[in-house]
């Protein structure tokens, strides 16, 4: 009876524990993290300002003269989003010349930053940046914290 009674044992062993362990539940959690891509959209932007820089270069705008005029005897500069500003006495045409010569430019950034994805504020501080390497010396600009230099 000894080698039955060990079979017997065994059996209502496993009958007990087929219920228990039905019971039992491994439960394993999988979090899917998307890949990112980031592209570097500064690069982008910084190859279209060197087009523009380039493009003013070979074609300067209508009243670069007149600007670099007002820009020899200080009457104006360039603030920290690349755009003109007066700091001293300008004539009505002078005026006009700048508030031209600024709306052409937001045109172009805004393209700029639509075309690259980037901010309109990144491309315009971006451009102000790479502007004050071209600037001759003398001229006025604001620096980051946008206070005025002379170069």
């Amino acid at each position: 009876m000894k080698t039955l009674a060990s079979p017997l044992l065994l059996l209502s062993a496993l009958a007990l524990s087929g219920p228990v362990s039905g019971c039992l539940a491994i439960k394993t959690e999988h979090e899917v993290k998307p890949i990112q891509i980031t592209m570097d959209v500064n690069l982008k932007v910084d190859k279209e300002l060197e087009k523009e820089i380039e493009q003013e270069k070979k074609a300067p705008p209508k009243h670069m003269a007149e600007i670099r005029a007002m820009g020899e005897r200080g009457a104006i500069g360039m603030d920290n989003r690349g755009y003109i500003v007066a700091r001293g006495e300008l004539s009505e045409d002078e005026r006009d010349i700048v508030e031209d010569a600024n709306a052409k430019r937001r045109i172009r950034l805004g393209e700029i930053a639509e075309s690259t994805g980037a901010k309109r504020a990144d491309v315009e501080r971006m451009r102000a940046e790479k502007m004050v390497e071209h600037l001759p010396a003398g001229a006025w600009y604001q620096d980051a914290a946008g206070a005025w230099k002379r170069k």
